[in-house]
């Protein structure tokens, strides 16, 4: 496993590419190219994201990326740590920001209906008050 490290980092170096135009053409963040060129398969998200950044990797420097996740899955090093992966949120659901931006809009909405609705009570009662005496709450004559 040794060896992919040596080859990336050999074939970057050889074609004086610097990390952060690599980073730039292949869309990987840089610490995982690092962590590529130095064997610090740990250092990489789950296995499939890892064989994907490797074969992009690879390929973007004239290396045999397919060939080089055969070696890879062949060495069968641990990637990342499991116990730390968390289950994805499902298809549109963008978390807990959105939760309580929701809450804030259902709150508004009924303090509105809550105001409407006291204020027509309130001109309903003024409006009988008046049809039964004659004159408006609160006014003496």
């Amino acid at each position: 496993m040794a060896d992919i490290a040596s080859q990336l980092r050999t074939a970057r170096t050889d074609a004086g590419i610097d990390i952060a135009t690599a980073e730039y053409a292949t869309k990987i963040r840089s610490k995982y190219l690092r962590a590529l060129e130095s064997g610090d398969w740990a250092a990489l998200p789950e296995e499939t994201s890892a064989k994907s950044f490797l074969r992009t990797y690879a390929d973007y420097l004239g290396l045999d990326g397919r060939a080089l996740v055969e070696v890879f899955k062949a060495g069968r090093e641990s990637v990342g740590d499991p116990a730390s992966y968390a289950p994805s949120a499902p298809y549109g659901d963008t978390g807990q920001r959105r939760s309580w931006r929701a809450w804030i809009a259902v709150a508004l909405v009924i303090i509105l209906i809550v105001g409407l609705f006291l204020i027509g009570t309130n001109s309903d009662a003024a409006q009988a008050s008046v049809a039964l005496t004659g004159t408006l709450p609160g006014s003496s004559l």
